[in-house]
């Protein structure tokens, strides 16, 4: 009879005790590995963070930064550096810009700029104090006078008006001059009540030649207009600022240097009444 093993017979005993010493040799070998594994990536992520710079802390933006104290703000201007005065300049075609090589030339912008305005400009060439203008003037179709604009630049609140211009009434003032200082007085008295804390500041008429006794008289009336609503005022006649060398070819406007003296003329009261 042939022999008959169990499964405890020495032979399967030795089969298994092999295989769990061959697992348990498995075993150490890959934990061996995995710990190698380990230390090296570790090291590396350690030597690569080394390599990554330290950034300098984030630096606050200003409209996180404290507001100045009240001893470090300005006490000679209504307005901070970063928030300008509005200026709206009322006025005709020299307001406008009408002569000057570019618009950054006209009187209007270099006043605004030296002053340190942000310029609203609202000149319409062929207006006046009762003057009305169209499509060849001013571009528009419809141009009023000085007082029926003054409802809209008193809603806009500016901090400063710049009224200037006038000649363009001359045709009224040969006719009906009272009619013309009556709209004078009007337009004053409306941007006082409409504008009660608004910087107000009168630019009398200009020619660009000599001027006529009835030109005279309503740089008369723009001033009288003006002390009785506390504006100041600007003479573009006493001296004249208009010389031959600065009317363009039309006869009509300035160049330039026309510009540039206008400007001169009426920053001379800007800059010293803000002082």
């Amino acid at each position: 009879m042939a022999e008959q093993r169990t499964p405890t017979s020495p032979p399967a005993a030795g089969r298994r005790r092999r295989l769990v010493l061959m697992a348990a040799l498995l075993v150490l070998v890959i934990g061996g590995i995995a710990a190698v594994v380990a230390a090296v990536v570790g090291a590396g992520a350690a030597s690569t963070a080394s390599l990554v710079p330290t950034l300098p802390p984030a630096t606050p933006s200003p409209t996180a930064s404290a507001p100045p104290t009240a001893s470090a703000a300005p006490t000679d201007s209504p307005t901070s550096p970063t928030d300008p005065a509005v200026a709206v300049f009322l006025g005709d075609s020299y307001t406008q810009g009408w002569g000057a090589s570019n618009p950054t030339m006209k009187w209007t912008t270099v006043v605004a700029y030296a002053a340190g305005w942000t310029e609203v400009n609202e000149g319409q060439g062929g207006t006046g104090y009762v003057t009305m203008a169209g499509v060849a003037s001013c571009g528009q179709d419809d141009c009023p006078a000085y007082p029926d604009r003054v409802a809209d630049i008193a809603a806009a609140a500016p901090d400063v008006v710049v009224i200037a211009g006038g000649q363009n009434d001359r045709w009224a003032l040969a006719t009906d001059p009272e009619l013309v200082q009556a709209a004078v007085d009007r337009t004053f008295s409306l941007l006082r009540e409409g504008l009660p804390n608004a910087r107000l500041i009168a630019v009398g008429p200009s020619t660009a030649e000599p001027a006529t006794a009835m030109i005279t008289d309503l740089d008369g009336w723009v001033r009288a207009a003006a002390d009785r609503v506390d504006a100041e005022y600007v003479s573009l006649l006493d001296p004249v600022v208009i010389q031959n060398d600065m009317v363009v070819s039309d006869g009509v406007h300035v160049n330039d240097a026309g510009h540039r003296a206008i400007a001169d003329r009426v920053l001379d009261t800007v800059l010293t009444r803000a002082d």
